[in-house]
């Protein structure tokens, strides 16, 4: 198998050379996906991202400024970013205002703010959601018109709950009742509810946590516990202690995100189980990490070579780095 150097470079080869629209496009995509790949090599992505920046094909453009993302330092993005919401097209801004949205830093808050007079309702969409976790309302209307629309329901529901803007319960109250509303969308929608206040809100999640085969159910199991829905605690103790319930691992975030001490003994069960799957071992690191246990959070970076693969120790080691 070719090493990913190899491919980067073939495809800047074909980025030079070939001369069609499509496989520019696929080359330009494949080096952004080649650098997330190797984040610790992003320095050697930086001429492909000046190559891919100044590109006159829209699409190439586009991959460049996800390629940006991955390559530049946290406190360099903005001023990458920043001259592409200006660009003529939209696939470009587009990508633009979504990575600096991303970023939730509040001097672009103005910039985000310019983004809510784009032509396209997209673009608009991803300015609001930016301003939404600025926790300003600037972008409300565009997020409740985005209600309507299915693509982009589920991250406005998401920008909403972020927002915690009371003006919002009755647009989402008239979304929760409708006929047919995706259970995921429906189970976004009550989370929502919650956080505004809406009991409803907590009765159809904990509902939702007993319906074995819902594809909804994990998002239910984890939105109880962040949401510190009542009766959690011992709802989502069940469905950990129990090794063959599937959303044991989204069980593990939730008990986490709740905050409760009284979960560490039984998040270090799971954790320290060797005969446990993989995943849930490192949902029950996730869980543990995040009540802020001192001791809790020693036998998480104990347990580190106790994991087989490569890939789960460097997400341990990420978890390490966001902190509590």
């Amino acid at each position: 198998m070719a090493d990913w150097r190899s491919e980067r470079d073939r495809a800047l080869v074909n980025l030079e050379r070939d001369k069609r629209p499509a496989s520019r496009a696929e080359a330009a995509d494949l080096l952004f996906h080649l650098a997330s790949e190797e984040p610790a090599h992003a320095a050697e992505f930086t001429d492909a991202l000046v190559r891919l920046l100044a590109d006159a094909q829209p699409e190439v453009r586009r991959s460049g400024v996800g390629l940006a993302s991955v390559v530049l330092p946290p406190e360099q993005l903005p001023d990458t970013l920043l001259p592409r919401l200006r660009d003529e097209d939209t696939r470009v801004r587009l990508e633009a205002t979504g990575r600096l949205a991303d970023l939730a830093l509040p001097h672009a808050r103005g910039a985000l703010a310019g983004m809510l007079e784009d032509p396209t309702p997209e673009v608009r969409f991803e300015a609001a959601r930016g301003i939404a976790a600025l926790k300003h309302p600037a972008g409300l209307e565009v997020l409740l018109a985005a209600l309507d629309v299915d693509t982009l329901r589920f991250r406005a529901l998401g920008a909403l709950a972020e927002l915690e803007d009371a003006r919002a319960l009755p647009a989402v109250k008239r979304l929760f009742g409708k006929w047919l509303l995706p259970a995921f969308d429906k189970t976004q929608a009550a989370g929502v509810l919650m956080k505004l206040g809406d009991p409803a809100g907590a009765e159809w999640l904990m509902q939702r946590t007993r319906k074995k085969w819902s594809t909804d159910r994990a998002l239910a199991v984890e939105l109880c516990g962040e949401l510190k829905v009542p009766g959690a605690l011992e709802r989502l103790k069940d469905i950990l202690q129990d090794a063959k319930d599937p959303c044991r691992g989204a069980a593990a975030r939730g008990l986490g995100r709740l905050g409760d001490a009284q979960a560490l003994p039984w998040l270090l069960s799971v954790l320290e189980d060797r005969a446990a799957p993989e995943d849930d071992r490192l949902d029950a690191a996730d869980g543990v990490w995040r009540l802020g246990v001192p001791d809790g959070m020693e036998r998480v970076r104990a347990s580190v070579p106790t994991f087989a693969s490569e890939e789960a120790r460097l997400e341990l080691e990420e978890l390490f780095r966001e902190g509590p």
